[in-house]
């Protein structure tokens, strides 16, 4: 991660907003929003700090139209455990430890293939008659004897 940006503001629909201007107007990706509570939530961007700068910057233009409670922030190189306290944000895609990627692709490498069949040797299945059952058929005649009048 080059760097961090969050946007804050007092409701989901701003915060919405925020982070599509925030993505269109720079090369930034949101990696999750938490709900802190009395209605404010944050949004968390990463990418590189001048496209960080530009997107907090029209991310918060756009959500100060809803609501004039935003907040901003950015770090340039944030401390590797402030990603880790952000790891648990909603939104955002688990990361797999390292030791089970390497067991994950070892598995996966060692199950075998099935080949394809051959289209002659596969003989093409026949559809199946369907006959309505019997008590079907009488309801369908007692319903056009209901509509009778009589």
């Amino acid at each position: 991660m080059k760097s961090l940006g969050v946007i804050e503001t007092r409701g989901l629909v701003a915060a919405i907003q925020a982070v599509d201007a925030a993505c269109k107007a720079a090369g930034v990706t949101c990696i999750g929003y938490r709900k802190v509570g009395s209605g404010l939530v944050s949004v968390c961007f990463e990418g590189e700090i001048s496209a960080i700068h530009t997107a907090i910057e029209r991310g918060v233009a756009v959500a100060a139209t809803i609501d004039k409670q935003v907040h901003s922030l950015v770090i340039a190189r944030p401390e590797p455990s402030a990603v880790v306290a952000l790891s648990n944000l909603k939104g955002y895609p688990p990361r797999v430890p390292a030791s089970t990627r390497t067991e994950m692709t070892a598995v996966t490498s060692a199950a075998p293939t099935l080949s394809p069949k051959n289209s002659a040797d596969a003989e093409p299945a026949a559809p199946q008659a369907t006959q309505p059952a019997p008590d079907q058929a009488e309801d369908r005649h007692a319903a056009a004897r209901r509509g009778k009048k009589a």
